[in-house]
C-alpha cells in the first residue's frame, strides 16, 4: 500500500483529537457535508438538508460538530423570499475545513489561485507548529530550514 504524506491539523487536546477524527472521517455525513460545501463561498442549511438522504436531526447535528471543531463556520444572513425577509443559516469552510476538503477530493475543480492559498496556510500552520515543537523540547529550529532547502535542491536536481 502507498501512502499519501498528508499533514492534517489536529486539536492539541488529546480527548478532542480523538472525537475531531472520529466526527470528519468516521462519518459518511460529515465527509457529504464536506463534499458539498464550497471550497469558497457558503452553502444554506436547507440545501445541504435537501440534498443530504439523512434525517434533518442528523444533518443538523453534524453541522452543529463541525462548527464546534472548526472545520465549518456558520452565519445567518436576512433574505427576502415570498415577498418576506427571513433568517438564512448558512455554512463556509474554515481554512482547516477547505484543507480536509481538498484531503476528502473537492467534487468541483479547484482554482490554482485558491489551491496555493490553502497550501501556504497550511504549510504556515504547520511550520509553525513544528516550531512550538521545538521550543517546548529545546530542539533547534533553524535545522527545518535547511531540510527545506535540501527537499527543494532535490526537487530542481531531479526535475
Amino acid at each position: 500500500m502507498r501512502y499519501w504524506p498528508y499533514v492534517i491539523p489536529l486539536p492539541v487536546r488529546k480527548e478532542n483529537r480523538l472525537r475531531f477524527l472520529l466526527k470528519v472521517f468516521g462519518s459518511d455525513v460529515a465527509v457529504s457535508i464536506l463534499e458539498l460545501t464550497p471550497l469558497e463561498g457558503k452553502i444554506a442549511q436547507k440545501e445541504l438538508i435537501e440534498k443530504l438522504p439523512y434525517s434533518n436531526k442528523t444533518v443538523i447535528s453534524h453541522l452543529n460538530s463541525l462548527v464546534s471543531m472548526g472545520v465549518l463556520r456558520e452565519s445567518m444572513e436576512k433574505v427576502v423570499r415570498s415577498g418576506r425577509r427571513v433568517w438564512v443559516k448558512y455554512y463556509s469552510l474554515s481554512e482547516v475545513g477547505r484543507w480536509i476538503t481538498l484531503l476528502i477530493g473537492p467534487k468541483e475543480p479547484v482554482e490554482r489561485k485558491l489551491l496555493e492559498h490553502v497550501v501556504r496556510e497550511s504549510f504556515r500552520l504547520y511550520v509553525k507548529s513544528l516550531i512550538d515543537l521545538c521550543k517546548k523540547y529545546e530542539l533547534r529550529a533553524d535545522h527545518l530550514l535547511g531540510m527545506v532547502d535540501e527537499e527543494l535542491k532535490r526537487l530542481k536536481s531531479s526535475g
